[in-house]
């Protein structure tokens, strides 16, 4: 309750004045608007900014697709396997289309309790993303690319309201990974239900698509 009274203080302090007190991943409106704008982004333009984290995600899988990015992290210096994937998102100043997107960062346990990222490129690295893709390695084609991306982003909006403590709309009551900020917090906190787990029982919540395939590979790594 802490935790949600402090993040709820950041987002209210910044509607409220001209304080910019929020981290990326309790913006649900921005959150939405990349939603809303890979919804309708051409293929060209799909491709264009995404196809690299396509790549990287789904190459773990498939030997004919070319990982951008090969496990970075020097040998040894891992506690176990788990790999984070993280791509940054900036739209343009008016939100009507993706102005950028970065390389692929990868975020990996140096020990418990101590994450660490190797940052990629990255075009705007004083900016705030508008959202932060972020999941593990998992096998889906791509012509499920898009709709992999689309609900991911709906299980981060479901992510900023509650690490916020507010209950998130109907449309974003879904289970699946969303946010690490609050996955790490449903892995942690006995009081905070499974909202990362597709399978998942939670009143209210469903999994409308199960994206799982290596998945839970990757978060059995964490113990």
């Amino acid at each position: 309750m802490v935790d949600q009274a402090q993040e709820y203080a950041k987002w209210y302090v910044a509607r409220k004045t001209e304080y910019d007190t929020v981290p990326w991943y309790l913006r649900s409106d921005q959150i939405k608007q990349v939603k809303d704008v890979v919804e309708n982004l051409s293929d060209d333009d799909l491709k264009r900014y995404f196809h690299h984290y396509y790549q990287q995600l789904a190459g773990a899988y498939d030997d004919s697709i070319e990982q951008p990015n090969p496990d970075p992290v020097p040998a040894g210096a891992a506690m176990n396997e788990y790999r984070e994937h993280k791509l940054d998102v900036y739209l343009t100043e008016d939100g009507s289309t993706v102005d950028a997107t970065s390389g692929v960062h990868v975020m990996y346990y140096a020990d418990i309790n101590d994450d660490r990222i190797i940052r990629s490129d990255d075009p705007y690295p004083d900016r705030k993303p508008d959202t932060r893709l972020e999941h593990v390695v998992i096998d889906i084609n791509r012509d499920q690319f898009r709709e992999f991306l689309i609900y991911h982003l709906r299980c981060q909006i479901r992510d900023s309201y509650l690490a916020r403590g507010e209950e998130p709309p109907e449309e974003y009551r879904v289970l699946g990974p969303g946010t690490d900020h609050m996955m790490v917090r449903c892995m942690n906190r006995d009081s905070v239900p499974d909202y990362h787990n597709y399978n998942a029982s939670i009143k209210g919540y469903r999994a409308e698509d199960t994206f799982n395939a290596g998945v839970f590979g990757q978060i059995l790594g964490l113990f």
